[in-house]
């Protein structure tokens, strides 16, 4: 291991002095990977991460070429509190249907953590809650998926000619629902629908399902329900809308409050020949199935692939009717979105179970994607047996649309080769081989030149102006991959090279983040990650060079093991003299809602206890709340080391509320902290200073402890506008003095209080601007700040970020005050499909009355350079 990370060192620094050496960013190792779930429709951009951080709120709403989701994350179990300061790239190959370029994550400190992704093209998308604290999920439709041909698209443009008119079924007449107080059709005022108004489209699909799965909702009794059908590629599609409405303000209204149950509906203006043909496909009872019933809404993160069928009288199969009890569609979502996270991380075994539980409930919107689902879960778990069954049963519940053309072909293929002969099917095998042998390969390169300077002086006179910062910093990020039906193997490096013009060079320096081998096993769910790293559960206390495994223990229990070296810093080679291992086990689904997890961990450090600790994890979820909490208990000192709380409360009308709490010793007690100011750099040469008992308090007395408590809310105030606040108080102990090191003092309890309205597409689409206020009120000085933050695309391919601060600051200490001027501009063009230049420039300007006069501090600073991604 230490001859690899050796080696590719010194292929970085070799690689970066070619290329001329280099700048860019801090690197707070936040994004872990990125997975993509591809479906007909759409895709689900799946964003893992090494922290939990809780979803705040997110803008533009529904479209864009740039998505920035807002989150408050929790500190790194190991980590300073500064460690989550400063960027993070990770860049990605956009595809004509999933154009995402990159993932950013920025954190700028307490309410002002953000994780955006930039698209090469405008798509439309959705954050999807998911129940794991430790990935974001974005649905994002495919370009032209499910827009009506010779129809006004969300972005206004139309999708192409119209073509032949589609000959549509004899419809049942059926009256138009009545409103609750009245028997006509309520339309904006009126009680006659208009030769042409805005309608929701709620959802679209090539299946037609029972209206006993829609949501029960006061709008669907005080507008007109119904459907449309049109052709796409040579298949007819349905469509579930809403109306009528006067405006499309009026109707983005309404479907603002529908976007729980429909997160991709989007407003459209009907024709008049709809309009006057929606009383003939009215859905009037939704508890009673009409024979012209309409697919359900795609949920978040669910992918779709469905065709128009028969109604059930005309099928010449038997449906199936599942006999399990009737189950909350709240829950059903919870458990599809659950499987669906499974599925992703190999867990097949967890899937089975949830996907089992959706289809043996009563017949929903869910159960033909459950079922289908249900089969690849047991394949790729290697039950070919099980599998057959799933996939014939439906065959017979949903026996035609391309669902069940595509569950024909996989069931074809397990035939199949249960049939070939041995001699045949090894002949097959080499050739898989021989295919299964190409990588995906992709990734990034960054170079950037970074200049800072500071001015300080008194009443103008004896002015010194010092540069802090003259460098070039180079970072890759390469990531290869290889899947197969058996396995899948992704192996990712990220490292960088900062040359440093000052002081020749002496802070020159390379970095290693992550250099790893990552194997996941479909067949019998084994896990294993090897190399350097970093994780924030099972006891381990963030970024180590090792070893990690999982196995599962059963259908609901799992467990892992991991061993290695820890790493303080990404410059660090990997050091010996102390080491860690440890063992966990989940549980997940021993209750609804609920999954845990439980660890212990020794660390020693040149054969001595470093560390011994027990805890776990515990974690809820369902489709309006969640919460996430962590426990570190160090057995060997007999104290709380973390303690940690996530929660997250999302209500009907879109407003969110976020509780962080977080109790941690600061920095995480270990022996190693005695280490602090003994004039000693190695835990051997300590030990033969002090005894152990002494070793001990030392280590004891130098850690201090921490707490801290946010309570956040968010509201959209309409499409394009939302507003959020939050208040965190925050506290340090002191520590006393000992071992020759002095005592600090505790800094008492702060309080912040951050206030921000978040604006897009207010002048132009894709624009973003925040305008925020802040007031910091600590025991040394009270800091009110106003600032701008914007995001201006003058060209899809050139964008200017402008952002301006302001300080007011009362330094309490000396009872002087002070003002703060912080301008900065940030440029971004893309040259190419896989080019971008960036620069930013930017100042910062104080005025400070002091005993001897005026004191003024200018600095200025500038970084420019490309990123290129392969």
């Amino acid at each position: 291991m230490n001859s690899m990370i050796k080696s590719s060192v010194r292929y970085i620094r070799l690689l970066c002095c070619m290329l001329a050496c280099p700048a860019a960013y801090a690197a707070p190792d936040v994004l872990d990977r990125v997975d993509i779930t591809q479906g007909a429709d759409q895709s689900t951009i799946h964003i893992h991460l090494n922290i939990p951080v809780s979803y705040r709120s997110h803008a533009p709403k529904h479209s864009g070429d740039f998505l920035r989701i807002s989150v408050e994350p929790l500190p790194s179990p190991g980590a300073a509190g500064d460690a989550l300061l400063g960027a993070e790239y990770i860049q990605w190959n956009a595809s004509r249907q999933v154009p995402l370029l990159d993932v950013i994550y920025v954190g700028e400190g307490i309410g002002n953590t953000a994780i955006s992704l930039r698209f090469q093209s405008d798509v439309q998308f959705e954050v999807v809650k998911t129940a794991d604290f430790r990935m974001l999920d974005v649905v994002v439709k495919h370009p032209q998926a499910g827009t009506p041909v010779g129809t006004v698209a969300v972005s206004g443009s139309t999708t192409g000619p119209r073509p032949a008119a589609v000959p549509r079924p004899a419809p049942v007449p059926r009256p138009a629902p009545a409103p609750a107080s009245g028997s006509q059709v309520k339309t904006e005022g009126t009680s006659v629908v208009p030769a042409s108004s805005y309608v929701i489209n709620l959802a679209s699909s090539i299946q037609p399902f029972s209206p006993d799965s829609l949501p029960q909702l006061e709008e669907f009794t005080t507008y007109r329900l119904y459907t449309t059908q049109f052709n796409k590629g040579g298949k007819q599609w349905i469509r579930l809308r809403l109306g009528f409405f006067k405006s499309s303000a009026a109707a983005t209204a309404v479907m603002s409050k529908l976007k729980h149950h429909y997160p991709l509906a989007w407003v459209v203006k009907a024709s008049a020949a709809e309009t006057a043909q929606s009383g003939d496909t009215a859905i009037v009872d939704i508890h009673h199935a009409p024979e012209t019933a309409v697919a359900p809404p795609l949920q978040g993160g669910q992918i779709r692939e469905t065709a128009v069928t028969e109604p059930a009288s005309r099928r010449r199969l038997p449906v199936l009717q599942a006999a399990g009890p009737a189950v909350p569609a709240e829950r059903l979502s919870a458990l599809m979105d659950a499987a669906r996270q499974m599925m992703t991380a190999k867990d097949y075994a967890g899937a089975i179970r949830n996907y089992t539980k959706v289809s043996q409930s009563a017949e929903s919107q869910y159960s033909q994607d459950a079922l289908e689902f249900l089969g690849l879960a047991r394949e790729y778990k290697g039950q070919q047996a099980q599998a057959k069954r799933v996939y014939e049963q439906y065959l017979e519940r949903y026996p035609d649309g391309e669902g069940a053309e595509r569950v024909r072909q996989r069931l074809a293929a397990l035939l199949t080769a249960s049939k070939q002969p041995r001699e045949k099917l090894r002949g097959s095998r080499g050739n898989t081989r021989k295919q299964a042998s190409v990588w995906d390969v992709f990734g990034g390169f960054s170079q950037f030149y970074r200049r800072d300077q500071n001015t300080t002086g008194i009443n103008d006179d004896d002015e010194v102006t010092t540069v802090t910062q003259s460098s070039v910093d180079s970072n890759v990020d390469i990531t290869a991959r290889r899947r197969s039906g058996d396995y899948d193997v992704r192996t990712r490096f990220t490292g960088g090279y900062l040359h440093d013009f000052l002081d020749e060079g002496v802070n020159s320096d390379t970095t290693v983040s992550s250099l790893y081998l990552d194997a996941q096993g479909r067949k019998r769910e084994l896990s294993m990650r090897l190399g350097r790293q970093s994780r924030s559960s099972g006891g381990v206390l963030g970024r180590f060079d090792g070893l990690l495994l999982g196995f599962p223990l059963g259908k609901k229990l799992a467990a892992s093991a991991v061993g290695g070296y820890p790493v303080q810093s990404s410059t660090d080679s990997l050091e010996a003299d102390r080491y860690f291992y440890g063992l966990s086990l989940a549980a997940s689904g021993f209750a609804e809602g609920w999954d845990t997890n439980v660890f212990t961990i020794e660390q020693r450090a040149d054969g001595s206890v470093d560390r011994r600790a027990i805890g776990g994890e515990l974690r809820y979820f369902d489709a309006s709340r969640s919460f996430f909490s962590l426990v570190d208990y160090d057995i060997y000192y007999n104290e709380l080391n973390i303690a940690q709380l996530l929660g997250n409360w999302i209500f009907p009308d879109r407003t969110t509320f976020n509780l962080t709490l977080d109790y941690r010793n600061s920095p995480i007690l270990t022996s190693y902290n005695a280490l602090t100011g003994q004039g000693v750099d190695s835990f051997d040469a300590l030990q033969d200073i002090y005894t152990d008992s002494e070793i001990r308090d030392l280590a004891q007395d130098r850690t201090a402890t921490s707490k801290l408590a946010t309570l956040g809310v968010s509201h959209p105030l309409n499409e394009n506008l939302q507003v959020s606040g939050d208040v965190t108080a925050t506290r340090l102990s002191g520590t006393p003095a000992s071992g020759g090191v002095e005592a600090l003092d505790g800094s008492g309890t702060d309080y912040f209080y951050n206030l921000q309205l978040i604006g897009s597409n207010l002048i132009k689409a894709g624009d973003i601007t925040i305008l925020g206020v802040r007031y910091s009120d600590t025991e040394t000085s009270g800091i009110t700040s106003l600032f701008l933050n914007t995001r201006y695309p003058f060209s899809h391919d050139f964008r200017v970020n402008p952002r301006f601060r302001v300080d007011y600051r009362d330094n309490r200490e000396d009872n002087t005050d002070q003002i703060i001027y912080r301008p900065s501009m940030l440029l971004g063009y893309q040259v190419r499909r896989r080019l971008r230049l960036e620069a930013e420039i930017g100042g910062e300007y104080s005025t400070r009355e002091v005993v001897d006069g005026s004191q003024k501090d200018s600095s200025y600073f500038f970084n420019i350079g490309y990123r290129s991604d392969f």
